[in-house]
């Protein structure tokens, strides 16, 4: 019987979002919209964070040599066909640092985004008893395009930024982020409201199965608006990871 040869797992690179550009301000506005969180802080707070460096937000992208990325890029492009222009590697910025861009300057199609950082001082309070801050990196913002989830891709970003922040110039200790609580009551009825597709899984227990655990809980972290003026609310676990 002749052997199978072993699945390849995906590869993803990052590239650094500007917030300069009209172009990429647009793109990760689409992105949120189809996360369905957080559309509106893009052009605000989350722009001004990543000015700053307080957020280092990253566009997620396929590797050229992974055998599926064109299938893979294709399925997202059919899902959500105003992402099939290129977007042009061109922040200037990156960590509030001056970066290098190559010329020429690379095209590429994000498939999702995510943001390594410095604990926000929203979260402090709630990180500080429970972890060392020193050598503490915060994961938050993470979007893999919905089209493309359970397709490994995730894991592969996350191996990449746990790559990234275990390396210098981070050297990071201990990553950690937030993430809805599995146990959060009515989990149906408040997506079924808001008009969001319902999560095919919990992102905690995706978490846990990667290593992450849980130090701490919020309840009522964060909300959403309905259509009639409800505001619906879910509970929060706080995970960290020594790496």
């Amino acid at each position: 019987m002749a052997s199978v040869a072993p699945t390849k797992k995906p590869k993803v690179q990052l590239i650094p979002w500007n917030p300069t550009s009209p172009e990429h301000i647009q793109r990760l506005i689409q992105q949120r919209v189809a996360c369905g969180w957080d559309s509106d802080a893009v052009e605000g707070w989350w722009k001004a964070c990543q000015e700053s460096g307080e957020f280092n937000l990253q566009w997620i992208v396929l590797e050229d040599s992974n055998p599926s990325s064109e299938a893979h890029l294709k399925k997202h492009i059919e899902i959500y066909p105003d992402d099939q222009t290129p977007l042009v590697d061109s922040a200037l910025f990156y960590s509030a640092k001056p970066r290098t861009i190559h010329l020429p300057q690379r095209k590429f199609i994000p498939i999702g985004h995510i943001c390594l950082g410095s604990v926000s001082a929203i979260n402090e309070p709630l990180t500080s008893p429970f972890v060392d801050m020193e050598g503490l990196y915060w994961i938050s913002n993470f979007y893999i395009s919905r089209a493309l989830q359970g397709s490994g891709l995730g894991s592969a970003t996350l191996d990449t930024i746990e790559s990234i922040a275990t390396s210098e110039p981070l050297n990071a200790k201990t990553l950690a982020m937030n993430a809805i609580n599995k146990h959060d009551p009515g989990r149906e009825e408040k997506y079924e409201a808001l008009g969001l597709p319902i999560p095919p899984f919990s992102n905690q227990e995706w978490y846990e199965k990667r290593g992450y655990q849980v130090y701490n809980t919020l309840e009522k972290a964060f909300s959403k608006v309905d259509s009639t003026g409800k505001t619906w609310y879910w509970n929060a676990v706080y995970l960290k990871k020594a790496i």
